[in-house]
């Protein structure tokens, strides 16, 4: 018997690979009556529907090469060189780079005055 091996899998749904066949388990029969209809739909090569017994529904692993954005599930490579710094008065999720100085020396970039603020009312 081949490996099976599990695809995705969470609380409503479970795709397993055994060899060259998928099996989808679904809770809701519905969302596998969808997705075959739109395999049968796509203008684009679509796996083989095996058998249907609900919940399950069994796919043949379509013929050809990975696609270059599955092939490859490795983490990017660090980056080398300095740090990337962004341009200033820009935010980023970590941190906020003041931008030019405005009214009373603050950063116009997150502190914007008020006509009356700026004139000492």
């Amino acid at each position: 018997m081949d490996e099976v091996k599990v695809v995705v899998a969470h609380s409503e749904r479970a795709t397993l690979r055994v060899g060259d066949v998928f099996l989808k388990v679904d809770a809701d029969q519905a969302r596998i009556d969808v997705e075959v209809e739109a395999m049968a739909m796509a203008p684009v090569p679509t796996p083989k529907v095996l058998w249907r017994k609900p919940p399950v529904l069994a796919i043949a692993a379509v013929p050809g090469r990975r696609s270059a954005a599955s092939a490859s599930r490795r983490p990017r490579p660090r980056r080398r060189g300095p740090p990337r710094v962004p341009p200033s008065g820009s935010c980023t999720t970590r941190r906020c780079l003041p931008g030019p100085a405005g009214p009373g020396g603050a950063s116009t970039s997150w502190w914007r005055s008020s006509p009356a603020s700026a004139s000492g009312s």
